[in-house]
């Protein structure tokens, strides 16, 4: 059974210049139009059934804020429907649903109230609502006398202990101290085990991780990631990265998964757009088009929105869906609301959107530039398919719009032969006569994600064993090492710093690097190797562990360039005869004495 079903939900807001707009729209009744359309969320659809915790997650101004108060009943939506089966509290913005000038207590009976519950209800649970809270010496004091972590103490208290079906927080417990969150996070562990459902906002990734037995991203009002807290978690990562390097690097970089050596081009989209059936406005027909990228020609599909460009393939045997998205730089200002990009496989009679994103580059400048993803296609393999590549708007004039899919292609990795001649620095060439060992191995661990600006390219990691033998089952207190091989891309970098994270499922574990070691990477020249080795004993419990290897330039401490990065791209198991309840083994001694009198 769910407790949430949510269908095409969207909610748009008018946005007006001036006061003056606002009101002479207002005196026209409707015929003289002011204001531009704002979508705040656009075709959110997910079901979240009952006992579920769901964490939400995307940067500010993505729309988490505005799905939450649509499902507390706070605002309502302009497109789609969603039903709640249950009663729902919501802690929302700072103090929302109190009064101020009403004191702590009068506070708690209204908020009761507003939940359906009798004054004799209320007065059975507020000692434990005021105990829980510790505001007892201020509870008959006026709201407004409060600090931010008073209210949300009382906002949080009331919420938990008015007998609900369904729980949403919204980014609060972010102002309260650490006693009262760690109050907090025992007491939705306790709702969890008791079968409520909760919904959880906040850009504390670990916490998530921790929480949630399911998550989504939004980006731009629309979900553009779901699944499991984990992997949503580093597509976050991996989007404030893209990001944050789009806004160091200017408005024409590729960002994501940009193709390396060791490719074979299977299939060229572009090349055969004639064979395609394609739907688009007769004014603005769809068209291959070149253009430049770093002085480079570059093949893209000039597809206007409104546009469906659906092509049948027969997809080989271990194959994947290479692209770009991105939209002419001349149209970023025009369209505030941005282009929707979908890719939608029909199968065996089964359609399956495999892909979607929303390009925003007005309101986000990480969304400027070109944008490249790889997507394995090994479903659907060695099966005849169609694939529509879509694009639409979202309200806006898109008159001035120039948006495109650029260098599309079906691939497949091949042996990479020409590492053999780039060989240069750290080890002799005879350690690397098998260089097909070398090739870029992008998918060996499907789960894991992978971003940064491929001035260096990791080729490889590997985990050995004590005797430099790969394995990936290993004992508490075993020794690991993690081989990372790396490739320059680019000539007169500055000292690359390459590291390793150990985690479980829910938090980081133990990390280290060349910078902390002081044994950065200086490379001479591009096209360098270098092979770096990290060794560590693993006293952790028994479990389930992942690595993640990446390359970095640190211009200082909180100005991170991140060259690769594979976020959980290997995973091993950890046993042990003795018991370890927690995460790591101390090695910890005790004595026992009885003194004699």
């Amino acid at each position: 059974m769910n407790a949430i079903e949510v269908h095409n939900l969207g909610k748009k807001f008018k946005l007006f210049t001036s006061p003056s707009g606002r009101f002479l729209e207002y005196m026209s009744i409707g015929k003289v139009k002011r204001h531009t359309d704002f979508w705040a969320l656009k075709d959110i659809s997910f079901e979240l059934p009952t006992g579920t915790t769901l964490g939400i997650l995307g940067q500010n101004g993505s729309g988490k804020s505005t799905l939450l108060s649509i499902l507390s009943g706070v605002l309502y939506p302009s497109d789609g429907t969603f039903e709640i089966k249950g009663k729902v509290s919501a802690i929302l913005e700072l103090g929302s649903g109190f009064h101020p000038e009403f004191s702590g207590r009068d506070n708690v009976y209204m908020y009761g109230s507003i939940m359906g519950l009798s004054k004799q209800e209320i007065d059975a649970r507020f000692e434990e609502i005021l105990q829980f809270s510790e505001l007892e010496d201020f509870i008959d004091q006026p709201l407004r006398t409060y600090s931010s972590g008073m209210i949300v103490r009382l906002a949080f208290s009331v919420a938990v202990h008015v007998d609900a079906d369904i729980l949403i927080v919204d980014e609060a417990l972010a102002v309260g101290d650490a006693i009262f969150q760690h109050r907090c996070f025992r007491k939705i562990r306790e709702m969890q085990a008791n079968g409520k459902t909760i919904l959880y906002v906040g850009h504390d990734t670990e916490v998530v991780r921790n929480l949630c037995s399911q998550a989504i991203l939004l980006d731009g009002g629309r979900i553009i990631e779901r699944g499991d807290p984990n992997y949503v978690v580093n597509k976050y990562y991996a989007l404030v990265a893209d990001r944050e390097q789009a806004y160091s690097e200017g408005n024409l970089a590729e960002h994501g998964e940009i193709l390396g050596e060791g490719y074979k081009t299977l299939y060229n989209f572009v090349q055969n757009l004639n064979t395609a059936k394609v739907k688009a406005l007769l004014t603005i027909p769809v068209c291959e088009q070149t253009i430049e990228i770093n002085s480079s020609p570059r093949k893209v599909i000039f597809a206007h929105p409104p546009s469906e460009i659906a092509y049948s393939v027969l997809i080989p045997l271990g194959s994947s869906l290479a692209f770009a998205i991105g939209i002419l730089p001349g149209a970023w200002d025009k369209i505030p609301q941005g282009i929707k990009f979908n890719i939608e496989i029909l199968s065996e009679g089964v359609k399956e959107n495999i892909f979607s994103r929303v390009l925003q580059p007005k309101r986000n400048i990480g969304d400027r530039g070109w944008h490249n993803f790889i997507v394995p296609l090994e479903d659907f393999a060695e099966k005849t398919i169609i694939i529509n590549f879509i694009t639409s708007g979202s309200g806006d004039d898109l008159s001035y719009c120039w948006a495109a899919w650029g260098w599309v292609k079906l691939i497949r990795k091949t042996e990479c032969n020409h590492v053999n001649n780039l060989i240069s620095s750290i080890e002799s060439k005879e350690k690397f006569q098998r260089a097909e060992s070398l090739t870029q191995e992008s998918g060996t661990f499907s789960g894991k994600t992978v971003y940064g600006n491929k001035k260096a390219t990791i080729l490889k990691v590997e985990l050995l064993d004590k005797n430099k033998v790969a394995q990936f089952d290993f004992k508490s207190g075993d020794t690991i090492t993690v081989k990372t091989t790396l490739r320059i891309n680019v000539e007169d970098l500055e000292p690359i710093s390459v590291g390793l994270i150990i985690k479980n499922k829910f938090v980081d574990i133990y990390g280290i690097n060349t910078r902390w070691e002081n044994c950065d990477l200086v490379a001479s020249k591009a096209n360098d190797i270098f092979v770096v080795k990290f060794s560590v004993r693993i006293d952790l419990a028994p479990g389930i562990y992942w690595i993640t290897s990446g390359s970095s330039i640190f211009h200082s401490d909180f100005d991170i360039e991140y060259l690769d990065r594979w976020v959980d791209c290997i995973f091993f198991k950890v046993t042990s005869d003795k018991k370890i309840p927690c995460l790591v083994d101390f090695q910890g001694s005790v004595e026992v004495k009885m003194l004699q009198f």
